[in-house]
């Protein structure tokens, strides 16, 4: 199938173009508002105003689609990733580049908090059929440890340091409208929350 770059696409292995785009990107709504056990293949060629017949001549299941949509996101965020961090490392670096990725694809961050409440199966067969995917985390952890100069508080593991930041991220971002009743009915903006969970994150993992 025909693929763009992912600084093309803002998304890595999306489909190029065509019927094959449309349901892509109908998958990935639909996979965000259900879940890979929730959605239904009809759905996903409703939102693409298709047939399920042409999803099945693209894709050979709704699980194969959803792997490759899974990976992509997590290339994608890795990708993202590094562009934040390869200048400086430490905390602060590391806590910057998962608000902006995050917040950059809400979607995917729905996506792979769903994945994670669901206890992570598909991420884990990734990860077991390509393990060079849990690199970029690792490398995150190396700049965690780093810290510019700063000494990470006693009791914080590094890795599980950037799987929190990673999954809080996404979490915030997905729940972020359903604040809004807490703020006088107007989810509080995007930098504002963002200024947030930084100064959260970073004074809790940052010796003073």
């Amino acid at each position: 199938m025909d693929r763009m770059l992912a600084t093309e696409t803002g998304v890595a292995g999306a489909p190029a173009r065509g019927i094959a785009a449309r349901l892509w990107s109908a998958a990935r709504t639909e996979f965000a508002a259900r879940g890979y056990h929730g959605a239904r293949v009809q759905g996903i060629a409703r939102r693409a105003q298709c047939n399920v017949a042409l999803l099945y001549r693209h894709w050979a299941s709704k699980r194969a689609l959803y792997l490759e949509i899974l990976r992509s996101i997590w290339v994608g965020n890795a990708q993202n990733m590094a562009r934040f961090t390869e200048e400086r490392g430490g905390a602060e670096a590391v806590v910057t580049a998962y608000l902006e990725t995050r917040f950059s694809d809400p979607e995917a961050s729905q996506i792979l908090i769903r994945e994670y409440l669901d206890g992570g199966p598909f991420l884990r067969e990734l990860l077991e059929k390509e393990p060079e995917l849990a690199e970029p985390t690792r490398r995150a952890a190396e700049a965690i440890r780093g810290s510019n100069g700063h000494a990470l508080r006693q009791g914080v593991d590094p890795m599980m340091a950037v799987l929190t930041i990673g999954g809080l991220a996404s979490l915030v971002v997905s729940v972020r409208e359903a604040t809004a009743p807490f703020f006088g009915g107007t989810a509080p903006p995007e930098q504002a929350v963002k200024g947030h969970l930084s100064a959260l994150l970073l004074n809790g993992l940052l010796a003073r």
